[in-house]
């Protein structure tokens, strides 16, 4: 590739990753606002947990009450990962792509970007921030369909591809994850309440009508959870999202002569074996915290090749190796804790 096509590449790529960013992280809180109606808590430490912030959230704002944990995660300036942030970045890399948009789309975003930047301190009360979250979720929607419709199918379209099932597939694994940062915060996971919080995570991933014409007469955890992580008719389960991460690099490789993509096609064959082991675990629920931590950690490997391969990152010295591919055993030893 081309400095110039690199450049492009990796910006489009990181396009992708923060829309698909802002409208997940609209999903959790959203998913928190409907969780907790009804309830007598009202902790929201396990969204800073869910994110590991911990250290970061503690020095800008102290107390993971609802109001700091809001605004931390939707205006805050100096959380990179906040929606507005993620917005603005998102700008900001198409800013570099201008001549390559199209016109629909351009404008779309600037318009986007602009709503989200007049949100006010009253948009973010818990009282409305079902409709915000609900506004920034139908913008992203806005962003992709128009890229659909629109982009340009040379070498960056597989790069936004890229971007963005990498992305949704990291934050299906942390919405899979919600249960156990509630767990570790110390939120009461009552019984009373499960019903409800796996009729929410359904939700939270647009999956809760596909999952009903699967099991119309019962929500049952563990088929949740295998619904999320192996159903590969589902757009966000992370089965759906690894075959469409293999099939953009095998399009980089076959119709475009980029062969540097090697290492990065042998991660995602070995990631869906893991997901193929783990999917005759009967016991997946229990050890899912562990299967989770496997899957960002493969992520954050795949990501990290793709930036050696095609957008000019250095090998770093040292470098830790990827996590080893799921065994059985290994499945087995995840749910035994």
């Amino acid at each position: 590739m081309s400095s110039l096509l690199s450049r492009y590449a990796e910006s489009v790529f990181w396009m992708a990753r923060y829309f698909e960013r802002a409208e997940s992280l609209a999903r959790i809180l959203e998913t928190q606002t409907s969780f907790q109606r009804g309830r007598e808590d009202n902790s929201w430490a396990w969204i800073v947990a869910l994110y590991s912030d911990e250290e970061a959230f503690a020095k800008a704002f102290g107390e993971p009450n609802a109001d700091n944990v809001i605004r931390y995660y939707m205006a805050y300036a100096d959380n990179p990962g906040s929606i507005q942030s993620s917005i603005r970045a998102a700008r900001e890399n198409a800013r570099a792509l201008r001549p390559m948009l199209s016109t629909d789309m351009w404008y779309q975003l600037n318009d986007f970007h602009n709503r989200i930047a007049a949100f006010g301190p009253g948009d973010f009360s818990e009282v409305r921030l079902s409709r915000t979250c609900d506004a920034i979720k139908r913008g992203c929607y806005a962003q992709l369909g128009i890229a659909e419709n629109t982009f340009y199918r040379d070498e960056t379209w597989p790069f936004f591809r890229l971007g963005l099932f990498l992305e949704r597939a990291d934050q299906t694994s942390r919405l899979l994850d919600v249960r156990f940062a509630q767990q570790q915060t110390g939120l009461a996971c009552d019984e009373r309440y499960d019903f409800t919080f796996w009729t929410i995570l359904l939700r939270a991933a647009s999956a809760y009508h596909s999952y009903r014409r699967l099991f119309p007469h019962h929500i049952d955890p563990k088929e949740v959870a295998r619904f999320l992580v192996f159903d590969a008719r589902l757009p966000r389960s992370l089965a759906y999202c690894l075959a469409e991460i293999q099939a953009m690099i095998e399009l980089l490789r076959r119709d475009f002569g980029l062969r540097h993509a090697s290492a990065a096609a042998e991660q995602v064959e070995t990631m869906l074996l893991g997901l193929d082991t783990a999917s005759k675990d009967g016991h997946l629920v229990e050890g899912l915290h562990r299967f989770n931590d496997w899957v960002q950690l493969r992520l954050m490997h795949l990501t990290e090749e793709l930036g050696q391969a095609f957008f000019g990152y250095a090998r770093p010295a040292g470098a830790a190796s990827p996590p080893p591919a799921m065994s059985q055993t290994q499945s087995q030893t995840m749910t035994a804790h």
